[in-house]
């Protein structure tokens, strides 16, 4: 027989000591009760719902409720699948529709090779893209519109940044050159008729020296609602479109590439007002988002509480043996 001494000394730690205690107010026959309701507890814990369900007829409240999340997220990702795909949809057309509005003779699949090669060329491309901005209304089938800043709409800014000098003579294989980038910009605003012609009859003092231009960019801003999402029983969003036309000269090869950029951002209408059954549809989703929310919560409870039971199943096991 063990002296009690050593076993008292063995007992050092805290849970040993709990152990010991434990060994030694129970009898064997106690320990192995004890032991086998332990080794079922762990058995029902690892058990699945349908198991549980069949072992004590505990209805799987946990599996029905991880199967509704998924069912409801995966509606909400179908949802913004769909909306998503219609705000790309958006953006895409609007920028083939202002390729095709403000650069001239552009068609479909000519991003790469949309290029001039003359000066009269260069001055035409600018005169239809100016043109086209000041009678935007009566020429775009769309609802775009101008920017308004305060009482005024937004203005077209044309910009040329050429070398700060460059006198070049490649006849004589000699150039007198200053790398140095000067811009020079005015702008055009859409109340006033203004039109530009050709060097001789320009009224806006643009006169273009290609030995030394660099690049020419022409910049405004649009705005337009992208009203299809209403037969789809969505609120319409805002758009803004900022626009930059570029006549590309920094190779001086005879060959200006124009391209065209749209930097579009996405925001909430101000003040809107619509009739009808999208407004009940909101309240619907409103609803249905918040339950989506509930739902996840209960089931973060759910497996909160399964965590803490192991923790606790773990730690009389550890008690008990």
């Amino acid at each position: 027989m063990a002296d009690p001494e050593v076993v008292v000394s063995s007992c050092s730690s805290h849970e040993e000591e709990n152990r010991c205690n434990f060994n030694q107010q129970t009898s064997p026959s106690e320990e192995l009760l004890l032991e086998d309701q332990m080794r079922r507890k762990l058995k029902f814990f690892f058990m699945n719902p349908c198991e549980k369900f069949w072992a004590r007829g505990r209805k799987p409240w946990k599996l029905a409720i991880q199967i509704l999340k998924i069912a409801m997220v995966t509606i909400q990702l179908v949802l913004f699948g769909l909306s998503n795909q219609m705000v790309v949809a958006f953006k895409e057309e609007n920028t083939i529709a202002f390729k095709h509005l403000f650069l001239k003779g552009y068609m479909d699949r000519m991003d790469d090779t949309y290029a001039v090669y003359t000066q009269s060329d260069v001055y035409d491309q600018l005169i239809f893209a100016v043109n086209q901005y000041l009678q935007l209304y009566n020429v775009s089938v769309g609802n775009h519109a101008y920017e308004n800043k305060g009482t005024k709409q937004s203005a077209m800014a044309i910009c040329q940044h050429f070398y700060k000098r460059g006198n070049i003579y490649p006849g004589n294989d000699t150039f007198d050159i200053d790398p140095e980038i000067e811009t020079e910009c005015f702008f055009v605003e859409p109340d006033e008729p203004f039109h530009i012609g050709t060097p001789a009859e320009n009224k806006l003092n643009l006169t273009l020296d290609f030995h030394r231009l660099l690049t020419v960019e022409l910049q405004f801003k649009l705005k337009a609602i992208n009203l299809q999402t209403v037969r789809h029983q969505e609120l319409p969003d805002c758009y803004d479109f900022t626009l930059t036309i570029t006549f590309d000269n920094k190779a001086h090869s005879g060959r200006i590439k124009i391209s065209l950029d749209n930097d579009i951002s996405i925001r909430e209408c101000k003040d809107w007002h619509v009739s009808g059954s999208i407004q009940k549809n909101t309240h619907y989703m409103m609803i249905f988002d918040a339950f989506v929310i509930l739902t996840c919560l209960v089931s973060l409870i759910l497996c909160i509480r399964s965590v803490i039971r192991g923790l606790q199943l773990q730690q009389v096991g550890n008690v008990a043996f």
